[in-house]
C-alpha cells in the first residue's frame, strides 16, 4: 500500500515540476506579436468601419504594423523626437494641440502610430484624449453592427 502512495506522490511531484517548467519557459504559450513581413504588400479594399466582432480591430492592427511613416502635416513635431512629455514647453503643447485638433477622428490612431514610429511622445492630455476618441470610435462601430 505504501508503494502505491509513493508512486502517486512521485508522479504528482513530477507533474508539478513539469508544470512549473512549462510556465517558466512558456512552452505552450502562443506568440502575441504580429510579424510585419507576414502581411501582404498589395493593398486590399477594406471596409470603412470595423465589424465590431473582434476584441481588437483588424483594421487597427494593419495600421499598427505598417513599416512606412505617414506624416499628418506634422513635420514640425520631429523636433520633439526622444523628448519626454514632462520637458515640453508651452510652444510644444501648442504644436501638438494644433495638429491633434485638426485631425479627423478616423486618423487619430494612425497619427499616434506615426508618432510612435518616429519616437515622439505626445503630451499626456493629448494622448488621453486621443485614446478616448479611439475607444469611442470602436464603441460606435460596434453599436452600428
Amino acid at each position: 500500500m505504501w508503494k502505491l502512495f509513493l508512486i502517486i506522490a512521485v508522479a504528482l511531484l513530477l507533474l508539478g515540476v513539469f508544470s512549473w517548467l512549462a510556465s517558466y519557459f512558456k512552452w505552450f504559450e502562443k506568440p502575441r506579436f504580429i510579424d510585419p513581413d507576414s502581411l501582404q504588400d498589395e493593398p486590399q479594399e477594406e471596409a470603412e468601419e470595423c465589424c465590431g466582432q473582434h476584441e481588437v480591430c483588424e483594421k487597427d492592427l494593419k495600421t499598427m504594423a505598417r513599416k512606412d511613416i505617414v506624416y499628418y502635416n506634422d513635420e514640425e513635431l520631429d523636433a520633439y523626437i526622444r523628448m519626454s512629455p514632462d520637458n515640453y514647453d508651452e510652444a510644444a503643447m501648442e504644436a501638438f494641440s494644433e495638429v491633434f485638433y485638426t485631425l479627423r477622428e478616423e486618423d487619430v490612431l494612425g497619427w499616434l502610430n506615426s508618432l510612435r514610429m518616429r519616437q515622439i511622445e505626445p503630451p499626456l492630455f493629448i494622448r488621453d484624449e486621443a485614446l478616448l476618441i479611439i475607444s469611442e470610435n470602436r464603441y460606435q462601430s460596434a453599436d452600428a453592427q
